[in-house]
């Protein structure tokens, strides 16, 4: 991109320096030829923007999840572990295959008191602050009290 733009500031001069479109195709010759691609320059020499290219792919689309709680279309950013949701504040953890975020628990760590929060069905938790792992299978078995 950098040795298109280049090749398009040689090619119009001071003219393109005006904040006006510039057009070049793909390969960075004279426009006419294949696939137009414009390039809207700042007056500082810059390209502001990049417009009318089927050549090039579009920026990758972030990931979605639904909100478990509440049943919300949520994106978030590629990589990350749990998501909150912005209607109810659910958090959702992200489950690699399943377009339902998953329930999570937050857990205080006996140590350092630090909240940790981890996917519902984990059986030990680390801390993040102090590295001590924690059982918390107990959490899952539930007692009938009368």
């Amino acid at each position: 991109l950098k040795a298109l733009g280049s090749s398009v500031r040689d090619a119009v001069g001071d003219r393109g320096a005006s904040g006006m479109a510039v057009a070049a195709n793909a390969d960075g010759d004279a426009p006419g030829d294949k696939l137009p691609i414009f390039f809207v320059e700042n007056p500082d020499g810059t390209i502001n923007s990049i417009a009318g290219s089927d050549s090039i792919a579009p920026p990758p689309a972030n990931p979605r999840l639904w909100c478990h709680h509440c049943n919300t279309q949520l994106e978030y950013a590629a990589g990350a572990s749990y998501v909150q949701c912005f209607l109810c504040r659910t958090m959702n953890a992200v489950m690699t295959g399943n377009q339902v975020g998953g329930r999570t628990m937050n857990m205080l760590c006996t140590v350092c008191s630090t909240s940790n929060l981890a996917p519902w069905g984990t059986a030990y938790v680390r801390c993040g602050q102090c590295n001590t792992v924690s059982d918390v299978t107990h959490i899952y078995t539930t007692t009938g009290r009368s």
